[in-house]
């Protein structure tokens, strides 16, 4: 993931990319080289030297990492998970609002161009589904598929009802690895929405959708493939109705018409949009549009859903 922000960070003209660091020296060389940037041996010599910083590393390492940052008040853009258990990502979220630092937390898919085109189409969800399915890949197996894939989905559903599950429900077991690779949940919030959430990193196929249902519409994300649907209910009278196409249009009983919007998705990849929203964040443009809070809050989640599946499998 380093690599894919370095690639990033380069491209933006409001930021002076000036270096990078890992623990292995010659990765760090490659994309000093790669870059013209310089490479850094130690967090301690670039403290004094940066505003902001992408930080991609393993999950079990980033309250280690990020802390170190935070505590010298430089903006962080921390991958996704926020950290591997509540109680460190508690520090990292207290830590970031003593120093009035800068925290975003890396959970792109709020970036991905489809959902951008189609988020302020979404209010008061009522069903919300979502799949996302892939390959195992040989990465991001230290934690279990809810920290690895999982949180995705789960932060986009909290975005989209802008709350905290009442209920939560999971089940899930361990096929490859010896951490959880295939997980469903169920969540269930106060206003009566369900999330029926899938998440799997041995299948054949990879599959990014995420369906939202509500009394105006129906809207259908691919993440993968970057594409929407949107569907409204309207009257004939609006202006909706009037701009849609001949064969997007159903007729109900009560003389309203279920319209196919017209869906434009802007050009361009997550990633490029999170980092371009991040230092916009740290130029004061805007709060961090996934803040620590709303890291720390899927982690909540995720935290539960990986207890009742550990309870499952003790059962069979």
């Amino acid at each position: 993931m380093g690599r894919f922000h370095a690639a990033r960070l380069s491209e933006n003209s409001n930021a002076q990319f000036i270096g990078c660091m890992d623990i292995v020296p010659e990765k760090a060389e490659k994309t000093a080289s790669e870059y013209r940037i310089e490479k850094f041996d130690a967090i301690d010599s670039m403290l004094d030297r940066i505003d902001a910083v992408s930080v991609a590393v393993p999950t079990t390492e980033h309250l280690k990492v990020a802390s170190r940052f935070l505590e010298r008040g430089v903006a962080v853009l921390l991958e996704k998970p926020i950290s591997y258990d509540t109680e460190s990502a508690e520090k990292l979220a207290e830590l970031a609002k003593s120093k009035n630092a800068i925290l975003q937390i890396g959970h792109s898919e709020r970036f991905n161009p489809a959902f951008l085109a189609v988020e302020k189409g979404i209010s008061e969800p009522k069903f919300i589904e979502t799949h996302r399915l892939a390959p195992f890949k040989g990465r991001g197996d230290d934690v279990a598929v809810i920290l690895d894939l999982m949180v995705h989905d789960l932060d986009l559903i909290l975005a989209l009802t802008k709350s905290f599950p009442e209920k939560i429900e999971a089940a899930g077991v361990a096929v490859i690895t010896d951490s959880i690779d295939i997980v469903n949940s169920r969540l269930t919030f106060l206003d009566g929405c369900v999330a029926n959430i899938t998440a799997s990193r041995i299948s054949i196929k990879e599959m990014r959708k995420l369906r939202v249902f509500q009394k105006s519409g129906y809207t259908s994300i691919d993440m993968a493939k970057r594409e929407a649907e949107q569907y409204a209910v309207v009257s004939t009278d609006d202006s909706v109705y009037k701009n849609a196409p001949i064969f997007g249009r159903f007729h109900l009983p009560d003389g309203r018409v279920v319209v196919r919007k017209t869906v434009e998705i802007p050009a361009g990849d997550n990633l490029t949009y999170e980092i371009e929203s991040f230092i916009e964040a740290v130029l004061g443009k805007h709060p961090p549009v996934v803040s620590a809070r709303d890291g720390l809050n899927v982690l909540k989640v995720a935290s539960e859903i990986e207890e009742l599946c550990k309870e499952y499998r003790e059962k069979i």
